[in-house]
């Protein structure tokens, strides 16, 4: 461990965007569906927790895609279940109903916004140009206007890199 942040610490921050620019950006990736992994960049994230629906307070009368509100660091954030917003079976719906998931915390205009999904994968390097893009029939149609473009890993499953802003916009 000491070897590794001695080395680290002899790179300039030139050669560190260097590298960074060449190998790609770090992206959360984390369970989409049974067939594809989603990915978010990790710059654009505030926070990843455990929650548990007993503790996300339902809101009457809000979009299906809503679950309600959380408190998140004192403030009152909106929890949205991300598979749900792209046309999948709402959380509330699926046999048998989880009890709890992991909430993904974005920033957007000011506010924070959980997106409620099952399970974070891992932290992994992908550079986004390198994404395809997404064909029409390929994915589900709702999923496909929330992505940027997707891309095969080393096993053949698909990642779709998901777009924030898209997620967002969506939303409100």
């Amino acid at each position: 461990m000491i070897q590794l942040t001695e080395s680290i610490s002899t790179l300039d921050n030139n050669n560190l965007q260097d590298i960074q620019q060449q190998q790609g950006q770090r992206f959360l990736r984390f369970f989409l569906t049974p067939e594809v992994d989603g990915l978010l960049p990790l710059a654009e994230l505030q926070e990843v927790m455990n929650l548990s629906l007993e503790n996300i307070l339902p809101v009457p009368q809000i979009a299906k895609s809503m679950l309600g509100v959380i408190n998140w660091r004192g403030k009152a954030t909106w929890i949205v279940d991300l598979a749900n917003l792209w046309g999948a079976c709402h959380w509330c719906q699926r046999e048998p109903i989880p009890h709890a998931g992991m909430a993904i915390l974005v920033s957007w205009k000011d506010q924070t916004i959980g997106l409620l999904i099952e399970q974070v994968k891992t932290i992994e390097i992908y550079n986004p140009q390198q994404s395809l893009p997404i064909s029409e029939g390929m994915f589900y149609e709702g999923l496909r206007s929330l992505a940027q473009g997707y891309s095969v890993d080393s096993q053949g499953k698909p990642r779709i890199v998901l777009d924030i802003h898209a997620i967002m916009q969506a939303i409100m």
